[in-house]
């Protein structure tokens, strides 16, 4: 072997490095079916949707845990602020709040909120907090993204109790809203 072939294998593996490390950066962002799509398609901005009768051709997005029921928000703060209200029933219940990109900025469980009934005030960039309001305010990374609530069953018993739970949250733009102005 001579020092010119060591120098084109060296180079080849580099080049192919190059090329790997690329297309797995560009894949997620060439998607056209990725769960943001998908989302787009199934609910309206700012309500609340529980997935039901999850199988293996519906699913939102990979790896949906069989024994979880699911509610999920596509929120939008563009115009105004979005509060989320839902109730939790086990400690081990959580909420995860998505941006547009799929990066998770926003999680808790019930052990975290330490409430029952919980409220959550999604907030732009360009919005003031009502001091008057109870809700926990979250700033958003972004003015788009996804809300979350994931309830485990633990038995049949439960899980009539946690879609109807799962049903009655809410996902709404409020109507009044203070901006800073710019």
């Amino acid at each position: 072997m001579n020092i010119n072939s060591f120098t084109w294998g060296i180079a080849t593996l580099v080049l192919a490095f190059i090329i790997h490390i690329t297309m797995v950066l560009a894949i997620p962002h060439l998607s056209e079916n990725d769960a943001w799509r998908r989302l787009q398609n199934l609910t309206k901005p700012n309500q609340m949707q529980v997935i039901e009768n999850l199988q293996k051709g519906n699913q939102l997005w990979a790896f949906h845990a069989p024994d979880i029921k699911y509610a999920v928000c596509r929120y939008d703060v563009t115009r105004a602020p979005v509060q989320i209200n839902f109730q939790i029933l086990r400690a081990y219940w959580s909420i995860a709040l998505y941006d547009d990109e799929g990066r998770n900025f926003y999680a808790a469980d019930g052990f975290d909120l330490l409430r029952q009934e919980t409220s959550l005030q999604l907030l732009g960039p360009d919005d003031i907090k009502d001091n008057k309001s109870t809700s926990l305010p979250i700033s958003v990374p972004s003015e788009q993204g996804i809300a979350v609530i994931r309830a485990p069953i633990d038995n049949q018993i439960m899980e009539e109790n946690a879609l109807q739970s799962l049903k009655q949250a809410s996902c709404t733009q409020l109507p009044e809203a203070k901006r800073i102005k710019r």
